[in-house]
């Protein structure tokens, strides 16, 4: 019995990943255009986003208006640059980014701050307790 029941567990196992891999399907172009069009409506006009072709050219920008057929964003660069459109079926990825995040060196230089100045306030503690 107990065999029955762990053959049947291990084909079970076996199998149960090439149903889910069964029941999903790529997305046809339409539908991922759409689904693009859905997602940068969502995103408020005026906000830092990042972008990607289908060409393979990545660039962070400001969204500056969304219709129908395409984005229009200004790149943020040193030098200004004219706004750029977009369409959507060459639109690889479309991502809003937060201004101003929390990086790793932020918080390793507000640790290190914080550190060095509970290690002073140590030591003038101890200054005025010596005297």
């Amino acid at each position: 019995m107990r065999a029955m029941v762990a053959t049947a567990l291990a084909t079970l196992m076996a199998f149960a990943p090439t149903v889910a891999a069964a029941a999903q399907r790529e997305a046809t172009t339409a539908e991922e255009v759409k689904a693009a069009q859905m997602m940068a409506a969502a995103i408020p006009l005026g906000s830092r986003v990042k972008v990607q072709s289908r060409s393979g050219r990545r660039m962070t920008a400001t969204l500056m208006a969304v219709n129908d057929e395409a984005i229009v964003v200004k790149r943020e660069a040193r030098v200004p640059e004219p706004a750029v459109t977009i369409r959507f079926d060459e639109l690889a990825r479309l991502e809003r980014s937060e201004r101003g995040g929390f990086s790793v060196a932020k918080a390793l230089g507000v640790g290190l701050a914080a550190g060095a100045g509970a290690i002073l306030t140590m030591f003038a503690i101890a200054m005025s307790l010596d005297d």
